[in-house]
């Protein structure tokens, strides 16, 4: 007797392997940045309009193109550091989060089925996440750059963040695309159901 083989197996390595390399990454920029950045400056990379940057004593503005510069500030304060950490750290985390959900979606997706509400409803919450927590955290990655930014950018307001915040559209079609699939899914789940006790 041959025992079926798993589909969804060779995809289930994959995102484990992402999982567990985006989870190393962000632990380890997590701890570098807590750790190494301590007693040195801080510096990060901004998109805002150049015309509203001015020069303080605490920190070094360069531009790096008509779009981009790179601001370090010389002493920044706790705080500062923290925000610093949220603005390297808080990405890698919220992708190690997004393979968490998917690879727990494909492992139980092989032991319960592909075709059932649990499997649905897992599809669904990680169509909420793409679509919700994924533009999240990009947004406040860039509110911490743009605080950061607040000694060289004293008028910083709702501008500034749009002209900073990379919206992930990314995420916001495959977060659509993965709630209208687990709909279907679950529509499919509730008429093999029926079917099964008609049979």
């Amino acid at each position: 007797m041959t025992v079926p083989r798993n589909p969804l197996q060779p995809l289930t390595v994959v995102v484990r392997l992402l999982w567990s390399v985006t989870t190393a990454v962000s632990l380890a920029a997590i701890t570098l940045v807590a750790v190494a950045s301590y007693g040195t400056s801080v510096c990060i990379t901004a998109h805002v309009g150049t015309e509203l940057i001015r020069t303080v004593p605490q920190a070094d503005v360069g531009h790096l193109s008509a779009g981009s510069l790179r601001v370090c500030l010389s002493e920044p304060t706790t705080w500062e550091r923290v925000l610093y950490l949220v603005d390297v750290a808080l990405p890698m985390a919220g992708y190690a989060l997004l393979f968490l959900l998917l690879m727990r979606l494909l492992e139980r997706g092989a032991v319960d089925g592909v075709h059932t509400a649990a499997t649905a409803d897992r599809l669904r919450r990680l169509g909420w996440f793409t679509l919700v927590a994924v533009p999240a955290v990009t947004l406040t990655e860039a509110a911490a750059r743009l605080r950061l930014l607040a000694p060289v950018l004293p008028e910083a307001g709702v501008t500034s963040l749009t002209a900073e915040w990379d919206v992930p559209w990314w995420a916001v079609v495959s977060g659509l695309g993965l709630l209208a699939l687990g709909k279907i899914m679950r529509t499919s789940a509730e008429m093999r159901a029926d079917l099964e006790g008609t049979v």
